[in-house]
Protein backbone atom coordinates (compact mmCIF):
# COMPACT_ATOMS: atom_id res chain seq x y z
CA UNK A 1 0.00 0.00 0.00
CA UNK A 2 1.41 3.41 -0.98
CA UNK A 3 1.78 6.38 1.37
CA UNK A 4 -1.22 8.12 -0.17
CA UNK A 5 -3.40 5.02 0.21
CA UNK A 6 -2.35 4.63 3.87
CA UNK A 7 -3.21 8.29 4.55
CA UNK A 8 -6.63 7.81 2.91
CA UNK A 9 -7.33 4.65 4.93
CA UNK A 10 -6.33 6.36 8.20
CA UNK A 11 -8.60 9.32 7.45
CA UNK A 12 -11.55 7.02 6.68
CA UNK A 13 -10.95 5.12 9.92
CA UNK A 14 -10.99 8.39 11.85
CA UNK A 15 -14.26 9.35 10.20
CA UNK A 16 -13.01 12.70 8.88
CA UNK A 17 -13.64 14.38 5.54
CA UNK A 18 -10.97 16.25 3.56
CA UNK A 19 -12.42 19.57 4.80
CA UNK A 20 -12.40 18.47 8.45
CA UNK A 21 -8.83 17.19 8.16
CA UNK A 22 -7.84 20.49 6.53
CA UNK A 23 -9.31 22.46 9.44
CA UNK A 24 -7.42 20.29 11.94
CA UNK A 25 -4.01 20.37 10.18
CA UNK A 26 -4.11 23.84 8.51
CA UNK A 27 -3.25 22.12 5.19
CA UNK A 28 -5.24 23.14 2.08
CA UNK A 29 -7.89 20.61 0.94
CA UNK A 30 -6.41 20.54 -2.58
CA UNK A 31 -2.97 19.61 -1.24
CA UNK A 32 -4.47 16.88 0.99
CA UNK A 33 -6.27 15.39 -2.03
CA UNK A 34 -3.02 15.43 -4.04
CA UNK A 35 -1.09 13.72 -1.23
CA UNK A 36 -3.69 10.96 -0.93
CA UNK A 37 -3.16 10.44 -4.68
CA UNK A 38 0.63 10.09 -4.03
CA UNK A 39 1.30 13.48 -5.65
CA UNK A 40 3.80 15.16 -3.29
CA UNK A 41 5.23 17.62 -5.82
CA UNK A 42 2.82 20.34 -4.68
CA UNK A 43 4.30 20.16 -1.15
CA UNK A 44 7.30 22.23 -2.35
CA UNK A 45 9.95 19.60 -1.62
CA UNK A 46 10.53 16.37 0.31
CA UNK A 47 11.27 18.23 3.54
CA UNK A 48 7.83 19.90 3.53
CA UNK A 49 6.14 16.66 2.43
CA UNK A 50 7.54 14.83 5.49
CA UNK A 51 6.27 17.60 7.75
CA UNK A 52 2.76 17.36 6.23
CA UNK A 53 2.77 13.57 6.64
CA UNK A 54 3.69 13.88 10.35
CA UNK A 55 0.97 16.52 10.93
CA UNK A 56 -1.71 14.37 9.25
CA UNK A 57 -0.67 11.22 11.13
CA UNK A 58 -0.72 13.08 14.45
CA UNK A 59 -4.33 14.25 13.95
CA UNK A 60 -5.47 10.82 12.70
CA UNK A 61 -3.81 9.02 15.64
CA UNK A 62 -1.39 7.10 13.41
CA UNK A 63 2.34 6.48 13.95
CA UNK A 64 4.08 8.79 11.43
CA UNK A 65 7.41 6.88 11.41
CA UNK A 66 6.35 4.06 9.02
CA UNK A 67 4.69 6.57 6.68
CA UNK A 68 7.80 8.78 6.54
CA UNK A 69 10.00 5.70 6.01
CA UNK A 70 7.79 4.56 3.11
CA UNK A 71 7.90 8.05 1.64
CA UNK A 72 11.72 8.17 1.88
CA UNK A 73 12.02 4.78 0.20
CA UNK A 74 10.11 5.99 -2.84
CA UNK A 75 11.68 9.45 -3.18
CA UNK A 76 15.00 10.83 -4.38
CA UNK A 77 17.29 12.98 -2.24
CA UNK A 78 15.32 15.85 -0.60
CA UNK A 79 15.42 18.98 -2.65
CA UNK A 80 13.73 22.30 -2.29
CA UNK A 81 11.35 23.57 -4.95
CA UNK A 82 13.13 25.59 -7.63
CA UNK A 83 10.82 28.53 -7.08
CA UNK A 84 11.98 28.73 -3.42
CA UNK A 85 15.65 28.78 -4.55
CA UNK A 86 14.86 31.57 -7.00
CA UNK A 87 13.10 33.53 -4.24
CA UNK A 88 16.23 33.32 -2.07
CA UNK A 89 18.46 34.26 -5.02
CA UNK A 90 16.34 37.28 -5.84
CA UNK A 91 16.33 38.51 -2.21
CA UNK A 92 17.67 42.03 -2.04
CA UNK A 93 20.39 43.11 0.32
CA UNK A 94 19.30 45.43 3.10
CA UNK A 95 19.18 49.10 2.17
CA UNK A 96 21.27 51.44 4.28
CA UNK A 97 19.62 54.83 4.72
CA UNK A 98 21.73 57.90 5.46
CA UNK A 99 21.53 59.26 8.98
CA UNK A 100 18.95 61.99 9.41
CA UNK A 101 18.96 64.80 11.97
CA UNK A 102 16.98 64.11 15.10
CA UNK A 103 14.23 66.67 14.63
CA UNK A 104 12.46 65.49 17.78
CA UNK A 105 15.45 66.53 19.91
CA UNK A 106 15.69 69.93 18.19
CA UNK A 107 11.96 70.56 18.56
CA UNK A 108 12.08 69.55 22.24
CA UNK A 109 14.91 72.04 22.91
CA UNK A 110 12.90 74.85 21.26
CA UNK A 111 9.82 74.04 23.36
CA UNK A 112 11.86 74.00 26.58
CA UNK A 113 13.32 77.43 25.70
CA UNK A 114 9.87 78.91 25.01
CA UNK A 115 8.52 77.46 28.26
CA UNK A 116 11.40 78.99 30.26
CA UNK A 117 10.87 82.42 28.66
CA UNK A 118 7.15 82.27 29.49
CA UNK A 119 7.85 81.44 33.13
CA UNK A 120 10.25 84.41 33.41
CA UNK A 121 7.64 86.80 31.97
CA UNK A 122 4.98 85.40 34.28
CA UNK A 123 6.94 86.14 37.45
CA UNK A 124 8.32 89.53 36.33
CA UNK A 125 5.06 90.95 34.91
CA UNK A 126 3.61 92.25 38.28
CA UNK A 127 6.81 94.21 39.01
CA UNK A 128 6.66 95.89 35.59
CA UNK A 129 3.03 96.93 36.15
CA UNK A 130 3.78 98.45 39.58
CA UNK A 131 6.76 100.38 38.15
CA UNK A 132 4.65 101.86 35.34
CA UNK A 133 1.86 102.77 37.77
CA UNK A 134 4.27 104.66 40.04
CA UNK A 135 5.51 106.75 37.10
CA UNK A 136 2.04 107.75 35.89
CA UNK A 137 0.27 108.47 39.23
CA UNK A 138 1.07 111.69 41.18
CA UNK A 139 0.81 110.13 44.61
CA UNK A 140 2.19 106.95 46.14
CA UNK A 141 0.63 103.69 45.18
CA UNK A 142 -0.74 101.59 48.02
CA UNK A 143 -1.21 97.91 47.34
CA UNK A 144 -3.81 96.23 49.60
CA UNK A 145 -3.98 92.49 49.84
CA UNK A 146 -7.36 91.05 50.73
CA UNK A 147 -7.39 88.08 53.06
CA UNK A 148 -10.07 85.60 52.02
CA UNK A 149 -12.28 84.31 54.75
CA UNK A 150 -11.89 80.68 55.62
CA UNK A 151 -15.00 78.66 54.74
CA UNK A 152 -16.37 76.17 57.21
CA UNK A 153 -14.89 72.73 57.03
CA UNK A 154 -17.06 70.07 55.49
CA UNK A 155 -17.15 66.54 56.89
CA UNK A 156 -14.80 64.20 55.07
CA UNK A 157 -16.50 61.16 53.60
CA UNK A 158 -14.18 58.30 52.82
CA UNK A 159 -15.27 55.95 50.08
CA UNK A 160 -13.70 52.53 49.92
CA UNK A 161 -13.55 51.03 46.43
CA UNK A 162 -13.09 47.32 46.37
CA UNK A 163 -11.34 45.84 43.36
CA UNK A 164 -13.12 42.93 41.68
CA UNK A 165 -11.70 39.56 42.57
CA UNK A 166 -10.19 37.82 39.52
CA UNK A 167 -10.42 34.01 39.63
CA UNK A 168 -7.11 32.13 39.64
CA UNK A 169 -8.32 29.34 37.31
CA UNK A 170 -10.98 28.69 34.69
CA UNK A 171 -12.48 25.31 33.76
CA UNK A 172 -13.46 24.49 30.16
CA UNK A 173 -15.42 21.27 29.51
CA UNK A 174 -16.11 19.94 26.00
CA UNK A 175 -18.60 17.09 25.39
CA UNK A 176 -18.94 15.39 22.00
CA UNK A 177 -22.39 14.82 20.49
CA UNK A 178 -23.62 13.47 17.17
CA UNK A 179 -20.65 12.43 15.03
CA UNK A 180 -18.12 14.19 17.27
CA UNK A 181 -15.42 16.62 16.14
CA UNK A 182 -11.72 17.43 16.32
CA UNK A 183 -10.96 19.91 19.15
CA UNK A 184 -7.87 21.76 20.33
CA UNK A 185 -7.16 23.64 23.56
CA UNK A 186 -4.03 25.77 23.95
CA UNK A 187 -2.82 28.49 26.32
CA UNK A 188 -2.28 32.14 25.35
CA UNK A 189 1.26 31.28 24.14
CA UNK A 190 -0.20 28.55 21.86
CA UNK A 191 1.30 25.75 23.96
CA UNK A 192 -0.82 22.60 23.56
CA UNK A 193 -3.13 21.65 26.43
CA UNK A 194 -5.22 19.10 24.49
CA UNK A 195 -5.49 18.00 20.84
CA UNK A 196 -7.65 15.16 19.58
CA UNK A 197 -10.94 13.86 18.24
CA UNK A 198 -13.84 14.15 20.69
CA UNK A 199 -16.33 11.41 19.84
CA UNK A 200 -20.00 11.32 20.79
CA UNK A 201 -20.50 10.89 24.54
CA UNK A 202 -16.86 11.57 25.44
CA UNK A 203 -15.89 14.58 27.59
CA UNK A 204 -12.64 16.52 27.92
CA UNK A 205 -12.29 18.96 30.86
CA UNK A 206 -9.39 21.37 31.35
CA UNK A 207 -8.75 23.55 34.45
CA UNK A 208 -6.03 26.12 33.78
CA UNK A 209 -4.62 29.21 35.51
CA UNK A 210 -4.83 31.46 32.44
CA UNK A 211 -6.77 32.14 29.25
CA UNK A 212 -7.51 29.11 27.01
CA UNK A 213 -7.64 29.18 23.19
CA UNK A 214 -10.26 26.73 21.88
CA UNK A 215 -10.61 25.48 18.26
CA UNK A 216 -13.56 23.23 17.27
CA UNK A 217 -13.70 21.81 13.74
CA UNK A 218 -17.45 21.05 13.90
CA UNK A 219 -19.06 23.32 16.55
CA UNK A 220 -22.51 21.71 16.19
CA UNK A 221 -21.09 18.37 17.42
CA UNK A 222 -19.57 19.75 20.65
CA UNK A 223 -21.22 21.18 23.76
CA UNK A 224 -19.19 23.80 25.66
CA UNK A 225 -19.30 24.43 29.43
CA UNK A 226 -17.41 27.24 31.18
CA UNK A 227 -17.04 26.66 34.96
CA UNK A 228 -20.00 24.25 34.74
CA UNK A 229 -22.23 26.71 32.83
CA UNK A 230 -23.38 25.79 29.31
CA UNK A 231 -22.47 28.39 26.67
CA UNK A 232 -22.91 28.59 22.89
CA UNK A 233 -19.83 30.13 21.17
CA UNK A 234 -20.55 32.31 18.14
CA UNK A 235 -17.42 31.16 16.27
CA UNK A 236 -15.52 27.83 16.11
CA UNK A 237 -12.36 29.60 17.35
CA UNK A 238 -12.64 31.54 20.62
CA UNK A 239 -10.70 32.59 23.72
CA UNK A 240 -11.89 31.84 27.28
CA UNK A 241 -10.55 34.36 29.83
CA UNK A 242 -10.01 33.73 33.57
CA UNK A 243 -13.34 35.44 34.26
CA UNK A 244 -15.12 32.93 32.00
CA UNK A 245 -15.81 35.47 29.26
CA UNK A 246 -15.70 34.30 25.60
CA UNK A 247 -13.93 36.35 22.94
CA UNK A 248 -14.06 35.46 19.24
CA UNK A 249 -10.72 34.93 17.46
CA UNK A 250 -10.02 35.32 13.71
Amino acid sequence: MSVGEELTAARVRAGLTIEELSAATRIRPGLLTAMEADDFVRCGGNFYARGHIRSIAKVLGTDPAPLVESFNAGQAEPEVDRSRREERADAKSPTVHPARPRWAVVLGAILVGLLGWGMVRLFTLPNDVEANASKNSPGPVVVTKATPSKPGKKPTVRTTIRKPVVPKTVRVTLTGVGEGSYVSMRNIKKARLFDGILRSGSTQSMTYGGAIRVDIALPKNVKVYINGRAVVPKTPRFLVSLTGKLEARP
